[in-house]
């Protein structure tokens, strides 16, 4: 199992970032990394169920995944059915913005090399695309769509 964390500071009002941070239809079109994502259901309880495929290289890891009801600046979720992974979103405040900091951890099958050659490869592609996805959520949330 391999954890993959990058951050970014984004310029404007606290309030605003994390709302629009912890927001899964604002942040799943906006992260490359995200190859496919359907919202299955909303319920009253804040929480909600996504489709959510991953783009590792040339394969899409993931499947059904429970998203949390937002928190406090947080945006979390878990695996349901499929590729074993989570994530986790936290936006703390910093000056005259915030603190974006995004982790995924994946778990791929494989036995010993095999497996450790599959997971060094899925972290380095995954902290590439939470890099670009952080970029991309703070270009909008800084100068609009």
């Amino acid at each position: 199992m391999g954890s993959t964390t990058r951050s970014i500071r984004i310029r404007g009002d606290f309030d605003e970032i994390a709302k629009a941070a912890t927001d899964p239809a604002v942040v799943f079109p906006i992260m490359g990394g995200f190859g496919r994502f359907e919202l299955i259901e909303r319920y009253s309880d804040g929480t909600q169920e996504w489709d959510l495929y991953l783009d590792v290289g040339s394969i899409h890891v993931g499947g059904r995944v429970a998203v949390d009801a937002p928190g406090a600046g947080t945006l979390t979720w878990r695996s349901i059915r499929g590729t074993h992974h989570s994530a986790r979103l936290e936006v703390s405040p910093d000056g005259d913005g915030a603190i974006v900091a995004m982790t995924i951890t994946v778990e791929l099958a494989g036995r010993l090399l095999v497996g450790w050659v599959a997971q060094f490869l899925a972290d380095g592609i995954l902290g590439r695309h939470i890099e670009a996805g952080l970029q991309q959520l703070r270009h909008q949330i800084e100068y609009g769509s």
